[in-house]
């Protein structure tokens, strides 16, 4: 069975958009040309922030929006009304992205609450989110939350059969449990697979435990062109174009936001990866040699670099791409799916709306079949 698609939509956007001087002008009209192909395209939804999208839905007719939500920052009520009205405007297109949050970030929003209670307070949350969106009207008082009755009429409908989706990760074994209790779709970048394949396996025998099942989504960049030497000669043509003090401006602080060593002091047991974090302590970008780490697959740079490690040298994936003809993409796709059994692909490449035109033409209709690699 063909897997879902997702894309991304983002005003941080252009050729080269982790470098400041190479993105487009982030206006609404780059957006909603995003939802707009999206959409025609026939992309199952897109990851977005939280701040835009409502204002798309008019722009697009069946797509959905995967919008992040940090548990506690908004009341469970407010969000769930929230959504009933994005449902009630969209035709019931929402869902979900439960994010945890680092303690920085939930900082600045005001949750100061320790990982452990981060845990205990989601599962809460989303329990009442998905109760008051259901229309439940009683009074409640909870171990981190407490709401009065609900007087007001109703938001009017549609409501999603058993609520919005909650869609999210968590890898530690508290965020696992965390998972299988609360999640419906659970996600992870993109790592090497045989990591992916252990840590979707945890997941599922978490969820049976709980007698639950979870469906899983992946997230990785795309480069795939005709032919293999044009998707490689693009991926290096946007590395060649990326300053080292552009990644380098970050790079220290985003490894020990995540409580990593710092990148004068973190080693990496793999000489690849090693070998990318001895290139950027010299102040250079690392060449293809050092990121190609399996077939069609590489460690690239996003637009969230900006707040992650840089070519995934702590191990994240968080830049993950798939490069290469769209046989040979497709090919390296539909192994790790059947490997891993991924359900759902977030996807992702720059330009936004220009890349989603050439997956969706070259690759789209490829994913789900036989892994069977083009002939060199």
């Amino acid at each position: 069975m063909a897997p879902e698609v997702f894309w991304y939509i983002n005003p941080t956007d252009g050729d080269v958009p982790w470098e400041p001087s190479l993105r487009t002008e982030p206006t609404f009209e780059v957006i909603r040309h995003q939802a707009r192909t999206l959409d025609r395209l026939g992309y199952g939804g897109a990851l977005t922030t939280a701040r835009e999208p409502i204002a798309l839905v008019p722009e697009t007719e069946n797509l959905r929006f995967l919008i992040p939500v940090y548990p506690g920052v908004k009341p469970p009520a407010m969000l769930a009304e929230e959504a009933q009205v994005f449902d009630q405007y969209s035709g019931g297109r929402l869902i979900f992205n439960q994010v945890n949050g680092a303690d920085a970030v939930l900082a600045r929003y005001g949750q100061y609450a320790s990982k452990a209670q981060r845990y205990r307070l989601s599962a809460e949350y989303w329990t009442q989110v998905k109760r008051l969106y259901a229309d439940a009207t009683d009074a409640y008082d909870g171990e981190f939350f407490s709401y009065g009755p609900r007087y007001k009429p109703a938001i009017p409908g549609p409501r999603q059969p058993g609520g919005i989706e909650v869609w999210g990760t968590g890898a530690s074994p508290e965020g696992i449990a965390h998972a299988a209790e609360v999640l419906d779709v659970y996600l992870s970048f993109m790592s090497a697979p045989a990591d992916l394949s252990t840590l979707f396996t945890r997941v599922r025998d978490a969820a049976a435990g709980r007698g639950r099942s979870l469906r899983f989504g992946v997230l990785a960049s795309v480069i795939v062109r005709e032919t293999d030497e044009q998707a490689w000669e693009r991926f290096s043509d946007q590395l060649s174009r990326t300053r080292p003090e552009t990644v380098l401006a970050t790079a220290d602080r985003n490894l020990r936001s995540f409580g990593f060593p710092g990148l004068d002091e973190i080693t990496s047991p793999d000489p690849q990866v090693q070998g990318r974090i001895d290139a950027l302590r010299a102040g250079r970008i690392p060449g293809r040699d050092l990121l190609e780490f399996a077939p069609s697959m590489a460690a690239g740079l996003t637009t969230w670099t900006a707040a992650e490690p840089p070519f995934d040298i702590a191990g994240k994936g968080t830049g993950t791409y798939f490069v290469g003809s769209a046989e040979n993409v497709a090919c390296a796709m539909n192994t790790v799916a059947a490997q891993a059994g991924i359900d759902i692909w977030i996807l992702s490449g720059w330009p936004l709306a220009a890349e989603a035109e050439i997956a969706a033409d070259l690759l789209l209709p490829l994913l789900g079949a036989p892994a069977t690699p083009a002939v060199a």
